[in-house]
């Protein structure tokens, strides 16, 4: 029988955690109502996650991340999501994923307020949502966007590699 070896990793290990539904950090942010489930200090920085309550036609407008992927998850109602020059109809359980780089965003085409799930990986992302949105104050819809909002979010956006991208709809 051979010699064994024994390896040794190093790693930022996060220890494990769970929420109940509603519970997490609520943030106010493009018009819809955005709820961290995870975020880096919870996953060791591997993985940001998020319930977005959007608003009928809400949504980001089109951009990329230079430093995460991301994903999405419709967990009710109906939503358009834009993978480079491709726009997805998606409704619940229905998936998308958008590697680094490549622009998107995603849009509300129900009736009413629906909510999707979105994922980076890297975690990060929170600390723009953190810089550009403001706390929810209460159980209400989140407020229109306005000038303030616009300009934490133009300031925020170059520290965690976000980039606004125009288009000819």
């Amino acid at each position: 029988m051979g010699a064994m070896t024994t390896q040794t990793h190093t790693t930022s290990k996060a220890d494990g955690h769970s929420l109940a539904p509603g519970d997490g950090e609520r943030i106010w942010i493009v018009g819809d109502t955005m709820t961290l489930k995870a975020t880096g200090a919870t996953t060791g920085g591997r993985l940001t996650l998020l319930e977005n309550l959007t608003a009928p036609g809400g949504g980001p407008p089109p951009h990329l991340h230079t430093r995460e992927d991301e994903f999405f998850v419709v967990l009710d109602g109906s939503f358009e999501v834009r993978i480079g020059d491709e726009v997805h109809p998606l409704g619940p359980g229905g998936y998308a994923y958008v590697p680094r780089g490549t622009v998107h965003n995603f849009r509300n085409i129900a009736q009413t307020a629906s909510r999707i799930l979105v994922g980076f990986a890297p975690a990060g992302m929170e600390g723009f949502f953190r810089e550009s949105g403001r706390p929810a104050a209460d159980d209400g819809p989140a407020p229109p966007v306005d000038g303030d909002e616009i300009a934490r979010t133009m300031a925020a956006a170059p520290k965690y590699g976000l980039e606004a991208v125009a288009f000819d709809e």
